[in-house]
């Protein structure tokens, strides 16, 4: 324990973005510890979160402690959308996590300092709608579980999209899940909490905006909509390209972090196992498509916000926050939204 206790470190306090906080979808505690009895009984309808059978009602109750019903939400949400082994795999971040932190008294929390000095962005970013928040969109972003496109690990807290070199890839193969559980793991021993947004490889977001990529454009939207965005590079390494792209398009009113990992750390990044010569096949909702509809079918989700936060509609001169029922509140381009 006293060795585990020197490699984990501080929790830091990460300030929230206020703009990004709307109406949280909520459940109460007394209704979700019902749904685990019917879980627990195998008596449950189709519709509910067989997945909670696997979580003792003690992290159920430290869910609600940690983060409200709020959190409770995103725990049945992540249950009722995921079959058991997949749920287990998001959920096993959030065990670790708790585990992690009653390890570290929060008097010793610490004040994240950032690194947005070393990270500018690009005057190119001009181009994409910066200034304009949608906090449903946020909190629809920060979902917990798998989406496509992406993969999302937690249930509260800050959100941050992480920044990740995409090792192992092996053409348009990468095992996004083993790799990005193993980044939030080594994110959270050296203290970072909250609810992590990674992106998967999205060939179908392979288009040009404006004389901008698709994919990027869609990284700088989920800048936007996070309190912080970690860039992972190794000790001694450099920035790939992709990574260098997506610094450029991370607005500088958003908080950025640098995180250096040793390289043998980054064992985990592995290729995907397929035989030499394989036919890559994709399968969607109606069975087997063609390489083109998959492509189209990944575009489908980013596609009208790609197009609105570069459409040229919004003013420049203010931030604009769009709320839930549409409603629009304007603030002064120096307002200080992070508390």
């Amino acid at each position: 324990m006293n060795s585990l206790k020197r490699v984990i470190k501080p929790r830091f306090h990460i300030k929230y973005n206020t703009l990004l906080r709307g109406a949280e979808k909520t459940i109460e505690l007394d209704k979700v510890l019902m749904l685990k009895a019917v879980a627990d009984l195998g008596k449950s309808l189709q519709q509910l979160p067989l997945s909670l059978a696997e979580v003792p009602e003690e992290v159920i109750r430290k869910v609600h402690f940690r983060y409200g019903p709020a959190g409770l939400f995103q725990l049945v949400g992540l249950g009722m959308a995921h079959r058991e082994g997949e749920f287990r795999h998001f959920f096993e971040v959030v065990s670790g996590e708790f585990s992690m932190g009653m390890l570290v008294p929060e008097a010793e929390r610490a004040e994240l300092v950032c690194d947005n000095d070393r990270l500018k962005a690009s005057p190119k970013l001009a181009r994409v709608a910066t200034n304009v928040f949608q906090p449903s969109f946020s909190r629809k972003l920060y979902r917990a579980g798998r989406h496509h496109g992406s993969l999302v690990y937690g249930l509260g807290g800050a959100r941050i999209l992480v920044s990740h070199p995409f090792q192992g890839v092996d053409g348009a193969g990468y095992d996004v899940y083993n790799n990005t559980v193993d980044v939030v793991t080594s994110l959270q021993l050296r203290g970072y909490e909250g609810t992590f947004h990674f992106l998967d490889l999205m060939p179908g977001l392979d288009f040009e905006v404006k004389g901008m990529p698709g994919w990027l454009v869609w990284f700088s939207i989920i800048a936007i909509h996070s309190d912080l965005v970690i860039f992972v590079k190794e000790y001694e390494g450099e920035f790939g390209k992709a990574q260098r792209m997506e610094i450029d398009f991370t607005p500088d009113s958003v908080q950025k972090k640098i995180v250096e990992i040793p390289h043998d750390e980054l064992r985990w990044a592995k290729k995907a196992d397929s035989p030499e010569g394989a036919e890559q096949i994709y399968i969607g909702r109606e069975g087997r498509m063609t390489e083109a509809e998959w492509f189209q079918m990944e575009a489908e989700h980013a596609l009208p916000f790609i197009e609105d936060y570069t459409s040229g509609d919004f003013r420049g001169d203010r931030l604009i926050r769009i709320g839930e029922a549409g409603d629009l509140t304007e603030y002064p381009l120096d307002y200080s939204a992070y508390r």
